[in-house]
């Protein structure tokens, strides 16, 4: 069983070629958005929001409070510190991963004389989004840290890595026109929102297919076929779902 929380954060830059730089910092316009998913149950989460980034409550002195996912350093059962849970119906499963996907953009909106109409659009170099891993959230049974079980975590990690890639590619992506700013930035914080949801959306349903396709680590063949398709996603985020 997999648990994710998302967090989206708008902030803006200044640019001098812009005629307007607006931050997008209110709840309306994004702020944050948190969900806690799994199979059998879903867990509540408390995230406090600074400076653009998500610190969740509750870390540890001798592990990083949020690890960034990384080809070269793999998970290993160090990083799942949180204590076994209570719950019967989390107690079926042998471990549970928690990932945050965290993302920031600025915009610019400036305004075209030839044309007669304002513009926005998504600043490319100042799109930010991030995949972590929380060890204080993430626990494991004593008797189920095996290779299978701890490659199948991983391979959570993996997936979200994908759609962490596939999110930054389409964040570059919105542009809008108008008659006002104010249309121009409504617009374009919709545009924004819109893309982060649906790739957001199809990450949480496609970590759940994940977890029933392979029947949690359990069905060896499932496992491989998951692993081969999530390296070629890594690859190329475009060809995911």
């Amino acid at each position: 069983m997999q648990v994710h929380q998302f967090a989206d954060v708008f902030r803006s830059h200044a640019d001098e070629r812009s005629a307007i730089i607006a931050p997008i910092t209110d709840e309306e316009g994004g702020g944050k958005m948190q969900t806690a998913l799994g199979k059998r149950t879903a867990l509540a989460l408390v995230v406090v929001m600074i400076a653009g980034s998500v610190m969740t409550i509750g870390a540890t002195a001798q592990v990083p409070e949020h690890v960034p996912w990384s080809a070269g350093q793999p998970i290993s059962w160090g990083l799942f510190l949180a204590p076994y849970p209570q719950d019967g119906c989390l107690q079926a499963e042998a471990a549970a991963i928690h990932m945050t996907i965290n993302w920031s953009v600025s915009y610019v909106i400036d305004y075209d004389r030839n044309r007669g109409a304002w513009y926005g659009y998504v600043d490319e170099s100042m799109i930010d989004v991030t995949n972590t891993m929380e060890p204080s959230l993430s626990w494991a049974a004593s008797q189920g840290r095996s290779e299978d079980v701890l490659n199948h975590e991983q391979r959570h990690f993996d997936l979200n890595e994908v759609y962490t890639r596939k999110l930054e590619i389409l964040l570059a992506r919105p542009r809008v026109t108008g008659a006002t700013t104010d249309e121009v930035r409504t617009a374009l914080k919709k545009k924004i929102n819109d893309t982060a949801s649906a790739v957001l959306d199809m990450a949480s349903r496609m970590q759940s297919v994940y977890d029933d396709e392979t029947a949690h680590s359990t069905n060896a063949d499932m496992q491989a076929s998951w692993a081969a398709k999530i390296d070629a996603w890594l690859a190329n985020p475009m060809q995911a779902p």
